[in-house]
């Protein structure tokens, strides 16, 4: 067998014939399992990948420019809503549409908004010093960068989503948000969220806290922000117990084809090696890291960013 072949062979192995989460109680590792389901609508975030293990205190999320960037002539970030009549199922609940700026001083600046509409009917309160808000959908998170705020982190309270991406190039001063993560206990109320009660913005720490409606805490802290990637640590305690282990994290993008995609390839890493397969394709692995990346240009969000988890930290076994 021609080694092009046992890699593939090893990689089917790895995705399918682990049993399920309870495999991933090794150390510094999590069960990968793919919830992903078809789809041919570009805005529709079809790809669900989840990490579960109770032992898991910490962990980083590395957001990379895409390898090919810097070759990248022509970028596309409009919408693309063909073929995306479900969307039009999500429940409707009405708010008084407002946008404040919640914080700003030479380097940072936060803004929330609050949507005219939203599928929820509640969401996160949004605390930052002095300021207590409870009805935003959305925190930017900005840079000043060469004398320009630039927009590099955002995160909707109200179900729990994270999206990042590297400080753009010049020509490509809007470069795409693309995968989503959610960082937290999951659970799915019409969609897959994390239900955060409280969300505490220190900003010049960059550190955001999170209490969570389902129980336990977490912290997301920004690590470092360049034009290569931006780097988040974040921290886990007292989540909620189940069996099967409920996951502790998430992915949610999209992929229509290789082609049309915001993400269209898993990487992982073993301690039997690396490993990588579409994205579609895979089963489940317990791994050491985990790369969502596209090698090939995509008509959809071209720019968007490469998302990694990596460093997962368990905690140790108790003293007898």
């Amino acid at each position: 067998m021609d080694p092009r072949a046992r890699r593939l062979c090893a990689a089917l192995v790895l995705g399918v014939a682990v049993a399920g989460p309870a495999a991933a109680q090794e150390p510094d590792a999590a069960w990968v399992q793919n919830r992903s389901d078809p789809t041919t609508c570009a805005e529709f975030d079809n790809v669900y990948y989840t990490f579960a293990n109770p032992k898991v205190r910490s962990f980083r999320i590395d957001v990379s420019a895409p390898v090919y960037l810097d070759d990248l002539k022509t970028d596309s970030t409009g919408p693309d809503f063909a073929n995306c009549e479900a969307m039009k199922d999500d429940p409707k609940h009405r708010f008084t549409p407002k946008k404040r700026t919640l914080y700003e001083d030479a380097d940072t600046r936060i803004v929330g908004h609050t949507y005219g509409e939203s599928w929820r009917a509640h969401g996160a309160e949004v605390v930052i010093g002095d300021t207590d808000e409870d009805d935003l959908h959305l925190i930017q998170l900005f840079q000043k960068f060469d004398g320009k705020w630039i927009e590099y982190l955002v995160v909707y309270p109200f179900d729990g989503y994270w999206r990042a991406k590297p400080l753009p190039p010049d020509r490509f001063p809007d470069a795409a948000y693309g995968t989503s993560f959610l960082v937290g206990p999951i659970e799915t109320q019409h969609r897959p969220i994390v239900d955060i009660s409280r969300l505490e913005i220190d900003p010049k720490t960059l550190t955001f806290r999170m209490t969570y409606a389902k129980g336990g805490t977490g912290v997301l802290k920004v690590a470092k922000v360049d034009a290569k990637r931006v780097v988040l640590d974040v921290s886990l305690d007292g989540l909620p117990a189940g069996d099967p282990p409920p996951p502790f994290a998430g992915i949610r993008s999209m992929f229509v084809t290789p082609t049309n995609a915001d993400a269209a390839r898993i990487n992982w890493r073993t301690d039997a090696g690396l490993y990588n397969q579409p994205i579609m394709d895979f089963q489940g692995a317990n791994a050491h890291e985990v790369r969502f990346d596209r090698i090939e240009l995509s008509k959809h969000n071209t720019s968007a960013p490469d998302v990694t988890f990596r460093n997962f930290v368990t905690a140790p076994e108790p003293s007898r």
